[in-house]
């Protein structure tokens, strides 16, 4: 019983020394970390659910962060699958570089670099934070990253104010996600 209280101490101190991380990072770069506390299981999960793990992928997340999503990206892919975590924090981009897969690499620099033909973009941007010619061409290269491969954009936003920007490069259909803090839409972008 005593071990048992000890480790849900230490999983509760690891939440909140996660969350005071991305607290941090928010309030330094309001305009590359979009937000306030790290994504839910079931935000994650929606996310993953969008797509066929069963082929051998692809992948490149956007705006990594610290790797929640990554985890789980990585737990899920199968071994002969390729990861590309993009992520331009530098407390980040460490935190990301201390995961132990042979499947990730760690792009420290923008998603406007992204290069290679991909299956799926998980993009996980705040792309209304970001300055707008920014996010467009982002968007604009992941469309043609997307496009050899028939590939899918999975992107997560707190607003569907970013609908028409979305709309210039992709087809697309939403889902939302209440169970995260703040509540999310998932969004299934297909290459126009």
């Amino acid at each position: 019983m005593l071990n048992a209280t000890r480790l849900t101490i230490n999983a509760t101190k690891i939440t909140i020394k996660n969350q005071f991380s991305y607290l941090q990072n928010f309030i330094s770069s309001p305009r590359t970390v979009g937000t306030l506390a790290p994504s839910s299981p079931w935000l994650c999960r929606a996310m993953l659910n969008q797509v066929d793990w069963s082929k051998t992928l692809n992948i490149a997340e956007l705006g990594a962060a610290d790797g929640v999503l990554t985890k789980r990206i990585l737990d899920t892919m199968r071994a002969d699958a390729q990861l590309q975590a993009f992520e331009i924090q530098p407390n980040f981009v460490h935190k990301l570089n201390m995961l132990d897969d042979q499947r990730l690499q760690v792009m420290a620099h923008s998603a406007e670099h992204l290069a290679g033909d991909f299956d799926v973009v998980f993009s996980c941007l705040p792309l209304l934070s970001i300055p707008v010619r920014t996010s467009m061409r982002i968007l604009q290269r992941t469309q043609q990253r997307l496009k050899e491969n028939n590939g899918v954009m999975i992107q997560f936003q707190y607003s569907h104010l970013s609908e028409k920007m979305l709309s210039r490069y992709f087809t697309w259909k939403k889902i939302r996600v209440v169970k995260n803090f703040p509540p999310a839409l998932v969004y299934i972008c297909k290459p126009i």
